[in-house]
């Protein structure tokens, strides 16, 4: 049996449906609706599932688990839950700096000036005292290294290094393993997934953390063979600790720690960077562009990107770019030609069709109201005048109208202020902010990510945005309100 005709039979007892009303008030056969209780069809439109619901009278929780009991007999378990697995990832994107930790206890469970060699940690709150303890100390040396053997589910730990500030510079490298298959945990979500979710923090948080992965499908349990598999090193200290972070020790003696750094740094060698992060800054403009630079690419490859406020690249003449530009910004007589070909590279993909762009009202009225792009940061430009602002939003409209652009709706209309996702054909990448307010183009290395992540904004649901009419009446609105307070 199918979800749907299991979740349809249960329904069906529980509220003492009979199948002959039913079937006339769905418009459809009385042999139709057995045909769906006995998992011999499925109904071929969503229309049909909403009105079995509400001649059922279902709750709005209900009907919401008749739907999604269709979605996944009709597409399929694991594409259904990975497309919710990356739906949640963006609206849990990070968009504000994490909390602080509570205070831990005052007393050093490490004392750096003994002669021990190691501490015994019994138990996880001792792990994580000695934890905080060994990376604070790290944080606050002119030139820190913090070296991570661990997977992203140590929640204290990354959100420790989530709102850590360092007093100098402190790299952390952290070598973590992912599944090779489309594997999910007990609440139907995507590991790998679950596990970016965990580490975002620390990339918004604006430190040099870089992450290098292997691929390993079996699945750890605290019964692993190595003892203590877990590492956590810094300069002067060493955590190893079991999986279910229970058991750990602490080690402080130099011969050992150098040791393990051999062994951390052998691992990275053989390991692969899981993102590739570029800064967005005037003084790194030739990799800036040279990173997004696809101009030599055909037009006939698509670009759909996921972001609160439209792209505008595309509408940004020449003629507009020199208007706007910062000219005082060294170098901006090379870099107006190199960003001028970008530009015009997406406004020949417009007219193909080949680009696809997802964003929020809140999005679009915030550019109308200020005049700023969030995909650049504002030391290149100018905010747009009110009459600049007025063409560009027209050219919005347009493409509204011609579903090139759509309008997020439901959930995702809250998308976070601070996430942008591009999927190219072959490649994609995420630009944030983070909390030090540098601007991140992150290209992500990993197939599988790129894999997910196209599939769902080419799959994208239509209730998930505004019809066509819709969009552009949302536009015009806002450009008559902008015409207004000219």
């Amino acid at each position: 049996m199918s979800v749907f005709s299991d979740v349809l039979n249960s329904f069906k007892e529980e509220k003492n449906i009979k199948v002959q009303p039913l079937a006339r008030y769905c418009g459809v056969e009385r042999s139709t609706i057995y045909k769906f209780i006995n998992d011999k069809r499925l109904p071929g439109d969503i229309a049909v599932v909403k009105k079995i619901a509400q001649f059922m009278q279902l709750t709005p929780s209900e009907t919401h688990t008749l739907i999604n009991a269709w979605k996944v007999s009709h597409i399929g378990s694991t594409p259904y839950y990975s497309r919710k697995s990356v739906e949640d990832f963006i609206c849990q994107f990070p968009d504000k700096p994490t909390e602080p930790l509570p205070p831990m206890s005052s007393v050093p469970l490490i004392d750096f000036n003994s002669y021990n060699d190691f501490t015994v940690l019994s138990s996880q709150q001792y792990i994580d005292n000695c934890v905080h303890q060994i990376i604070l100390r790290e944080a606050s040396k002119v030139s820190g290294k913090i070296g991570l053997f661990l997977q992203p589910d140590y929640h204290f730990l990354f959100r420790l290094l989530a709102c850590l500030n360092p007093s100098g510079t402190l790299c952390i490298d952290h070598i973590f393993s992912l599944t090779s298959r489309m594997t999910f945990n007990a609440q139907n979500q995507l590991y790998n997934l679950e596990y970016l979710k965990e580490i975002f923090p620390i990339y918004t948080n604006g430190l040099d953390y870089n992450t290098f992965y292997f691929y390993n499908n079996s699945k750890s349990s605290p019964y692993s063979p190595a003892i203590m598999p877990y590492l956590i090193l810094t300069s002067d200290a060493a955590v190893m600790c079991t999986i279910d972070y229970q058991n750990g020790l602490c080690y402080q003696d130099k011969k050992t720690i150098n040791m393990l750094w051999k062994i951390f740094k052998k691992n990275k060698s053989q390991c692969q960077p899981l993102f590739k992060p570029v800064l967005v800054s005037p003084e790194n403009y030739l990799s800036v562009f040279h990173t997004i630079d696809d101009a030599k690419e055909d037009s006939d490859k698509k670009i759909i990107a996921i972001q609160p406020e439209a792209c505008l690249t595309p509408f940004i003449t020449g003629k507009l770019l020199r208007d706007a530009f910062n000219h005082d910004l060294p170098q901006s007589k090379v870099m107006i030609p190199m960003i001028e070909k970008i530009f015009l590279k997406n406004r020949e993909r417009v007219e193909h069709g080949n680009f696809l762009i997802y964003f929020t009202e809140a999005g679009i009225k915030h550019f109308a109201e200020t005049g700023l792009i969030e995909e650049f940061p504002d030391t290149f430009y100018h905010p747009f005048t009110p009459e600049q602002r007025l063409t560009l939003l027209k050219e919005i409209k347009f493409c509204c109208q011609h579903d090139y652009y759509r309008i997020l709706k439901g959930s995702l209309q809250y998308l976070p202020a601070n996430l942008h996702l591009c999927v190219r054909d072959t490649d994609c990448e995420l630009t944030y902010n983070t909390s030090n307010g540098k601007t991140i183009f992150l290209i992500i290395c990993e197939s599988q990510f790129f894999q997910i992540f196209k599939d769902y904004l080419e799959q994208l649901e239509e209730t998930n945005y505004y019809s066509q009419e819709e969009a552009c009446t949302l536009i015009q609105n806002i450009i008559h309100i902008l015409k207004e307070s000219i």
